[in-house]
């Protein structure tokens, strides 16, 4: 397994947003709050897009996403998630408009299925088997992300999203290419990803829930995801800054990851993830947590909503098009 993580700069890998490859630490000793190992965080010397190291390759990332890491990280949040995501798209189109929508990545596949009730015809792809099988049932066109970039789909789309994917991509500028040829002329596609030089990034660094290391491996800002939309043949036609889901829970957990002995505590309590019998978490930091919880929600509020209104927010959307 160690074979599949690879350093940036020892491997000589290219940056995906401007093909550099110049890299230097950032910073060192992040600890996975799953696994335990130690990851850095590397900065490419020319365009300032931020990559995870050592970088797992191909399938070694798949031991980085165990149960616990799934749970049912949307517990609270899957309706709201998924309507607000379908105004983001419907908003690009003309009013009743249902035409066909490709959501890779698609998670749970919550999204997908939603707009498919309201008369979408929708494709996903997803690395887990599972999901995808559910969803073929479900009346989806759904395939294995490992497969679906060779065989595409049967016909090209009028929007793609991309919710929260990108930066758990070992080659996110492919995945935009090839999210390109699969549009058509006047289709759109919606990235959105954590906004590493947002306020709360910068206020809470290392404890910044947002860096979940390893499984995110790239960590864009505004610019670093342009340049990689652009070079990847894209106009950005709109863009945002923020998602309440994100962003206020994002301060949240990591606020409370300052001061308690492991991460995400919270986080884990409130989607039920699995327990992790050699790992239990402790006691005092689910009472602290539980305790902080109120206090701190209420004092970030007009902070998380001054940091939107002044462009700083954690949560980058882009909504681009070809510019073919």
């Amino acid at each position: 397994m160690a074979i599949a993580l690879e350093s940036p700069a020892d491997t000589g890998m290219s940056c995906a947003a401007c093909g550099g490859d110049e890299w230097s630490p950032l910073i060192t000793n992040l600890p996975d709050y799953l696994t335990r190992e130690d990851f850095q965080i590397h900065r490419c010397g020319n365009c300032g897009l931020l990559m995870t190291h050592p970088l797992p390759m191909g399938p070694a990332i798949g031991r980085y996403y165990p149960k616990q890491y799934r749970g049912n990280r949307h517990a609270f949040t899957g309706s709201i998630r998924s309507t607000l995501r379908q105004r983001a798209i419907e908003s690009c189109f003309p009013k009743g408009f249902g035409g066909r929508l490709l959501d890779i990545g698609c998670g749970d596949g919550s999204f997908a299925l939603h707009m498919l009730a309201r008369g979408w015809e929708v494709c996903a792809t997803e690395i887990d088997p599972d999901t995808v099988d559910r969803l073929c049932h479900a009346g989806i066109n759904a395939k294995l992300s490992s497969s679906a970039g060779n065989v595409g789909f049967e016909k090209s789309f009028d929007a793609i999203t991309c919710w929260h994917v990108m930066e758990h991509l070992e080659h996110p500028r492919q995945t935009a290419e090839w999210a390109r040829t699969q549009l058509n002329k006047d289709g759109v596609f919606q990235v959105t990803v954590p906004n590493v030089q947002s306020l709360q990034a910068k206020i809470f660094g290392r404890h910044w829930v947002h860096l979940d290391v390893p499984r995110h491996r790239q960590h864009f800002s505004s610019a670093t995801l342009k340049s990689l939309l652009e070079n990847a043949g894209f106009k950005i036609a709109r863009r945002s800054n923020f998602a309440l889901e994100y962003d206020w829970f994002g301060i949240i957990q990591s606020a409370l990851n300052g001061v308690c002995s492991r991460h995400n505590v919270l986080f884990d309590k409130l989607t039920h993830a699995p327990v992790d019998a050699g790992r239990p978490v402790s006691l005092g930091d689910a009472i602290l947590s539980y305790a902080l919880l109120p206090p701190i929600a209420l004092a970030s509020l007009p902070v998380m909503l001054i940091a939107a209104a002044a462009g700083d927010g954690a949560t980058l959307t882009l909504t681009c098009k070809s510019r073919r």
